[in-house]
């Protein structure tokens, strides 16, 4: 490109972004956790720059078709570097500060690696990690430079990129397929400058202000004298990919559940529901875990050749001794689930444990947690997954395991030996590339059209053993 189409413009988008869930952005140290949170010299959260901008990257390639449709374009925008030479991007952004005068939570939270097999915890695979709580709200500033031949092009990878952050879209940090790190626009914060430096815009004589005085507010970052547009006048967003499977489930609980979370107050019980800003929350490390544990039973009994993969590909992996190497990530994504206590209550309950060879009970053995119970109203929980890019075979996958948890046949949680973590379905909506089929409580209401497609996807992994 000649150097005739450099800084005809600037926009800039700015505004506060707000964590949708919670969210972790490492350091690499351990000064308070196996995992701490990153922080500035005054001890601060923030999210960098280039982690904000590489996930950003990553969420407009995956959901949008501009890298298809429009190549060149693409890589000029987000920069490159190659042997013979690179170029620089044409996005500029700034450090995510906390906003002024606000101070969000920071929560530990624990992890454990399950070995499925046996049900039980991995020897060393206890572990915890610092979270920045949901609600905590960064000033995001994105400055866009477009020249004579990008214009229109830039333009619109802004018009998309607000798309994305407005519909909480991006995710940044760790465990993201663990519902974490779920980020957007918080309500009415978003703001768009447009600095035009040409005599004319789009042929026609500039009337919104002067060259000059449009340069002059820039390198002062005045935005007082400039007026916001709205993002619509900067043309349609790209196309957006359908190339998803998505469930979204109604499950009523049938019983009790309880997500671990030991007090740290003696006079609360020994362990209780985990909380998130005063809400149950059922993580999404936790289902993960479950319907992982499950998808790797029913592949292994229907003696799938390629179980292992099949599994790493949709769930991920992590390789002990060869992380850079062997570790990988899944495209298999859930949400955490929040419950509010008005809807589910939380009862202390005090039990022991048996010497199964005296019958009596075992020293010390004396031990009260506090789970939640079935609301009154039968109100139900809304447990979504989805899966990027999928094969057939995976979305047949999921679709057993929701047969199992939609059954009550795969619990969620601790305590499951007496009858804890168990779900009863009541709707599910399951969409991909534009189609969508519901299923309500009686499953016979499918027309056969439905229950032939649904049984493709089923059949798909049963052919996984050829």
């Amino acid at each position: 490109m000649s150097s005739d189409n450099e800084g005809k413009g600037k926009i800039i988008l700015r505004g506060q972004i707000e964590c949708c869930s919670p969210m972790h952005v490492g350091n690499g140290r351990a000064d308070h956790s196996d995992m701490d949170i990153v922080r500035d010299g005054d001890g601060n959260a923030f999210i960098p720059s280039a982690g904000f901008v590489g996930m950003l990257r990553h969420a407009f390639r995956k959901y949008t078709t501009a890298e298809i449709d429009q190549p060149q374009h693409f890589k000029d925008f987000w920069g490159y570097a190659e042997n013979d030479g690179g170029r620089q991007s044409k996005l500029c952004c700034s450090d995510l500060t906390l906003v002024e005068n606000t101070v969000p939570e920071v929560i530990i939270r624990d992890g454990i690696r399950l070995d499925n097999k046996r049900g039980i915890v991995d020897s060393g695979g206890k572990f915890d990690f610092e979270l920045l709580e949901r609600g905590a709200r960064f000033l995001l500033n994105l400055e866009f430079t477009y020249g004579q031949d990008d214009e229109s092009f830039v333009k619109r990878t802004v018009r998309t990129i607000d798309h994305l952050l407005a519909n909480k879209q991006v995710r940044i940090g760790a465990k993201t397929n663990s519902g974490f790190g779920r980020i957007g626009w918080a309500e009415k914060t978003a703001e768009l400058y447009w600095f035009d430096f040409s005599c004319y815009a789009n042929g026609s004589q500039k009337t919104h202000g002067s060259p000059q005085k449009d340069v002059l507010n820039w390198l002062r970052q005045n935005f007082s004298e400039q007026n916001s547009i709205p993002t619509t006048a900067l043309g349609e967003p790209f196309n957006m990919r359908k190339a998803c499977f998505r469930i979204t489930a109604q499950l009523r609980l049938r019983n009790s559940l309880i997500v671990r979370s030991y007090a740290r107050d003696a006079r609360m019980p020994d362990t209780t529901q985990l909380q998130s800003r005063g809400d149950w929350v059922i993580p999404g490390t936790s289902l993960k875990g479950a319907i992982r544990g499950r998808a790797e039973r029913i592949v292994n009994t229907l003696r799938l050749e390629n179980a292992d993969r099949l599994i790493n590909d949709l769930f991920g992996q992590v390789d002990d001794k060869n992380r850079s190497k062997g570790s990988k990530k899944g495209r298999m994504r859930i949400e955490e689930i929040t419950l509010s206590p008005d809807d589910f209550p939380a009862e202390s309950q005090t039990r022991i444990r048996i010497d199964r060879f005296t019958g009596g009970v075992i020293e010390g053995g004396l031990f009260d947690s506090m789970p939640i119970f079935a609301p009154r109203n039968d109100k139900a929980m809304t447990l979504c997954m989805e899966i990027d890019d999928f094969k057939d075979s995976e979305a047949g996958l999921l679709l057993l395991v929701l047969k199992d948890l939609w059954s009550g046949d795969l619990a969620v949680g601790g305590e499951k030996n007496i009858g804890r973590g168990i779900f009863q379905g009541e709707r599910a909506e399951i969409a991909w590339n534009g189609k969508t089929i519901v299923l309500e409580k009686a499953l016979s209401a499918l027309s056969e059209n439905q229950k032939a497609t649904l049984q493709g996807f089923v059949s798909a992994l049963h052919r996984e053993q050829n």
